[in-house]
């Protein structure tokens, strides 16, 4: 099963190295060439002008993490100083390369016994090559690859430790309607996953987060040793962040695992009055896909699966309030008697289910049921200060793990210090999360402490 990817992994990377190569080589020359630059970026005064429209960005981040349990568990914690440094060059005939690294290290700060420390932060000394990346990108198309960071609602960059998930892929994205106003937000977007490289992590291996190996995730111990080819997707998209209706229609194809098809829209009602209205929908129809690695090791294929999801809320100029539900159906004898498969988030709690929390979800709990969460979010001192609490409950079908009504409490409080301060993209996060129903940990309560400073 893996030998075809093997072959195709010799063919690959040269020649995507090769085009890396020649984006370089291409830009070498035109930087000297006369005149001035135009959409393309085909012409720079000096390498002056070309680095003034390089654009940069990255973080630091000081982190840390305590696990505090009252049953049967080790108490653990850990710190972890790092975060990700990158460019993305100017343009040159519609051509850009981008570089990011991603390194952390714990200093030495953590405990001795590697069973006391939290490993998912990551505990010791990582650093890679995040995304390293030859993009094409047109007013009507974009392509763009190897290695890089996606966002799609179930390949994810999680980026909720001290560096996000990444992914050797292909990513393409067609905007036909770029000129036509009222589907300008319209595209259509295709991707091939080859490898995944998980957020604590500092290498690209064919496998995902139900393979052991990944610091968090969900590891299927009998997956030791086996790997998959990756995933294939595509997705219709409308709408852009902070526009009254957005939608997303994706099908996935989790290569040997699962068959996923997802829909998620969400519109906000702007009023005019401050207090605006909002309502989410989603659904998703998960089947298993082929020879399926979870069915050769005796856990049970994919399920023939529907997920369900709604949220209702309102937007007020003092706090944002929402209530949701997800429902996933029952299959027994499937992998979790149906649970939703979701090998790029599961374990890390970064899914797009309306009522995943801060600790975990649905797919973590690897069950089906359903769920609910009631949260509210505002802000004070002109938005430096952003607090949410929320509260989770879940009704689920017992597991070895989980009992049949676990719940969480979240409270997240982050202070941005202000522009005029002299500190601006400097932040102090705090995140507390209290689980019950884990039958061996009984009470969980997770502590994470976050300084940020965003460049």
């Amino acid at each position: 099963m893996t030998s075809g990817w093997n072959e195709s992994q010799k063919t690959i990377r040269p020649m995507l190295s090769r085009w890396l190569a020649a984006g370089f080589g291409l830009g070498t020359i035109m930087l000297g060439a006369p005149g001035h630059a135009d959409t393309s970026g085909a012409y720079y005064e000096s390498f002056g002008d070309f680095l003034q429209q390089t654009k940069f960005h990255g973080n630091l981040r000081s982190y840390y993490f305590s696990r505090t349990y009252t049953g049967e568990a080790t108490n653990q914690y850990a710190y972890s100083l790092g975060g990700y440094a990158g460019l993305l060059t100017a343009p040159l005939y519609h051509f850009q390369a981008g570089l990011t690294l991603g390194a952390a290290n714990s200093l030495g700060l953590n405990p001795v016994n590697p069973a006391q420390v939290d490993t998912t932060l990551p505990g010791g000394t990582v650093w890679i090559l995040t995304e390293t990346f030859l993009q094409y990108k047109h007013k009507y198309f974009t392509l763009r690859g190897p290695d890089q960071i996606l966002d799609t609602p179930w390949v994810n960059p999680s980026d909720s430790r001290i560096k996000p998930s990444a992914y050797r892929a292909v990513y393409g994205e067609l905007t036909p309607f770029a000129d036509y106003a009222p589907l300008k937000d319209l595209s259509f977007v295709g991707l091939r996953v080859f490898e995944f490289n998980g957020r604590a992590e500092g290498s690209f291996t064919p496998t995902n987060l139900y393979f052991p190996g990944h610091a968090g995730g969900s590891p299927v111990s009998a997956l030791y040793g086996k790997s998959t080819p990756g995933t294939l997707a595509f997705g219709l998209k409308y709408g852009s962040p902070g526009k009254p209706l957005t939608a997303h229609l994706w099908y996935n194809k989790f290569i040997y695992f699962s068959r996923l098809l997802w829909f998620d829209g969400s519109f906000v009602q702007k009023t005019g009055t401050g207090f605006d209205p909002l309502f989410g929908f989603q659904f998703g129809s998960q089947w298993n896909d082929g020879d399926n690695l979870l069915a050769q090791v005796g856990q049970g294929a994919a399920g023939n699966s529907q997920i369900y999801g709604v949220l209702a809320g309102i937007d007020t100029p003092y706090v944002r309030l929402t209530a949701a539900y997800n429902g996933i159906t029952r299959q027994n004898g499937a992998f979790g008697n149906g649970a939703l498969l979701s090998p790029y988030t599961t374990g890390y709690a970064t899914d797009y289910l309306y009522t995943t929390q801060m600790i975990g979800g649905m797919i973590e709990m690897q069950s089906p049921g359903s769920a609910f969460k009631v949260a509210a979010t505002s802000y004070f001192m002109d938005k430096q200060i952003k607090a949410m609490v929320s509260y989770g409950g879940y009704y689920i079908t017992p597991t070895s793990t989980f009992t049949s009504n676990p719940y969480e409490t979240n409270v997240d409080v982050t202070y941005s210090f202000s522009k005029s301060s002299g500190l601006d993209g400097l932040s102090i996060r705090n995140r507390f999360g209290w689980q019950n129903g884990n039958i061996q940990r009984q009470d969980f309560f997770y502590n994470r402490l976050q300084i940020q400073y965003q460049f």
